[in-house]
């Protein structure tokens, strides 16, 4: 009887378990690969659902801490922000290039997530994320919303462009200020966003405050400052907003008339900004007045203003976005001519705050480039400020040494007032160059000295302690040149005529009075030419 051998019986259990082990593997491989993938669902678009997830990836990174995990505008940061974020569950956007009421383009979403949204908090990604990255996040932000898989939007049709031209911009301000359009209601004569409907527009479908635009600012429109994205806005209105669609009110051709006026009220950017404010000189009394004419020949630069959000009650989105400012010196005093745009002016007597403003310096001057705290100045260097309230219309001196420690000064020595005229206050402040107060920052020829600005709006609710705010600027106070300077050069002009005069008499009067070499004097050559003639006669004769 022969014996079982069981390392035999093993080896064929093992190899049997083996080929089902590798059937069952090739049987699942196959299935795998005919049936659906679960990261692209049946008829998906295996690169649309790379893009989103691409998109939802940059989305988690940058976007979700204001408009949130789900899209709904209430991310962490979303309570701190006015306007609140986008909720994009909606599916409402405000910028778009379709009709009233329709879900915005792909190239709308892209647009906006790369220019961002001048006036809020959306910043443009352009520069930061690659196209291929914002088209991601564009395409990631409509799976918040169903209406993405329902509807298909279409831009609107866009007529031929009409030459800004003289005629084209005066008939544009007729349907401005008339009745076709009635624009001059919200927008103000000026455009500045005072119109008398303007303080009746509580908030938009969003829940915003909202207010009309300030059409002298393009720079600040939300949808772009160029006549084309003013067209666009005209065609679409802004959704969720009083701002309406003309498209179904004015011609195509009285549209592009209404954008081309709109275009010319303001630059499509503020311009440079010119670190150094420099004060020029002015022989005589400094002008009281700011339509003067030595105020309309001074240099004037915009200097952009951003929301307290150091210290304090932070302000994200200020009322107030900068400052046109001028300044002028003579030999005893210096003035500064500041304005900005105000819609409503207020002075406090409906509980809320006055309107203010303040001008910053140093209560010392440093030296070399340090600079104190721009935010109020802190203990170790104080502010002096120069502050102007609407509530009494005029101003104050005082040191500070942070945000609300504002103390008056026991001496007064500056002058001013202001006027808010269809939007807009005008500012002037003047001051002695030397008070010989110790607590005022004195004023030298040739020196720059360090100057920033703060205003609120009152209406808005800002104090001055939470209005805008600029950085460190410099004023420079340039030397007056003597007019004996300029003197030499009519001299020299003079000068140089007498010479030339003197040479060419000279040079007359030497030929008059010498032969020159191998001539005969000019007596005897006139006779020959004489002699000539008559001998020239003769022979004609003959």
């Amino acid at each position: 009887m022969s014996r079982k051998r069981p390392g035999l019986t093993l080896i064929l259990l093992a190899a049997v378990l083996g080929a089902w082990i590798m059937a069952a593997v090739a049987a699942a491989a196959s299935a795998a690969a005919s049936a659906p993938s679960a990261a692209f669902p049946a008829g998906a678009d295996p690169s649309a659902v790379q893009q989103q997830e691409l998109g939802k990836a940059i989305y988690a990174e940058h976007c979700e801490v204001c408009h949130g995990v789900e899209g709904d505008g209430a991310g962490p940061a979303a309570e701190n922000m006015d306007p609140r974020p986008r909720d994009f569950r909606r599916g409402w956007y405000k910028i778009l290039t379709t009709a009233p009421g329709q879900l915005p383009t792909d190239e709308d979403l892209f647009r906006i997530i790369a220019r961002g949204m001048p006036g809020t908090t959306m910043p443009g990604w352009e520069g930061v994320l690659s196209e291929e990255e914002t088209r991601a996040v564009a395409a990631y932000i409509k799976t918040f919303s169903r209406r993405f898989e329902r509807e298909k939007p279409a831009p609107v049709e866009v007529s031929s462009k009409m030459q800004a031209d003289a005629e084209s911009i005066a008939r544009g301000q007729e349907i401005y200020t008339g009745t076709e359009a009635e624009c001059i209601k919200c927008h103000g004569p000026s455009g500045r966003g005072d119109g008398p409907s303007a303080d009746e527009l509580t908030e938009d479908a969003f829940g915003d405050v909202i207010v009309p635009a300030d059409l002298t600012m393009p720079w600040l429109f939300r949808g772009g400052p160029s006549v084309d994205d003013i067209y666009m806005r005209l065609m679409t209105g802004v959704t969720g907003t009083p701002m309406p669609s003309f498209a179904d009110v004015l011609s195509q051709e009285d549209i592009w008339h209404v954008a081309n006026y709109v275009d010319s009220l303001g630059a499509d950017t503020p311009g440079e900004v010119d670190p150094v404010i420099r004060a020029a000189f002015v022989q005589g009394a400094l002008p009281d007045q700011p339509d003067a004419e030595a105020w309309q020949a001074a240099e004037e630069t915009y200097y952009p203003l951003f929301g307290q959000m150091m210290a304090g009650t932070r302000n994200y989105t200020p009322s107030i976005p900068g400052v046109w400012v001028k300044a002028l010196y003579n030999d005893r005093e210096i003035a500064l001519l500041v304005r900005w745009h105000d819609r409503f002016p207020d002075t406090g007597q409906n509980g809320t705050p006055p309107d203010a403003f303040a001008v910053q310096f140093p209560a010392e001057l440093p030296e070399g480039d340090e600079r104190p705290y721009f935010v109020f100045g802190d203990p170790a260097h104080p502010v002096n400020l120069w502050s102007w309230n609407a509530a009494v219309n005029g101003v104050e001196e005082s040191l500070a040494q942070g945000v609300d420690t504002q103390v008056s000064q026991a001496t007064q020595n500056l002058q001013g007032n202001a006027a808010n005229t269809e939007g807009e206050y005008t500012l002037m402040l003047r001051r002695e160059l030397q008070t010989g107060d110790e607590q005022d920052i004195p004023f030298e020829l040739g020196r720059f000295i360090p100057i920033a600005f703060i205003a609120s709006d009152g209406w808005r609710g800002e104090e001055l302690s939470s209005g805008s705010i600029s950085s460190w600027f410099s004023i420079y106070l340039e030397k007056p040149v003597a007019a004996v300077t300029y003197a030499w050069i009519p001299a020299a002009i003079g000068l140089t005529a007498l010479l030339e005069a003197w040479t060419v008499w000279s040079v007359r009067r030497r030929s008059r009075g010498q032969s020159p070499q191998g001539k005969e004097p000019q007596g005897q050559e006139q006779k020959n030419d004489e002699g000539s003639d008559s001998l020239d006669v003769q022979n004609d004769s003959q």
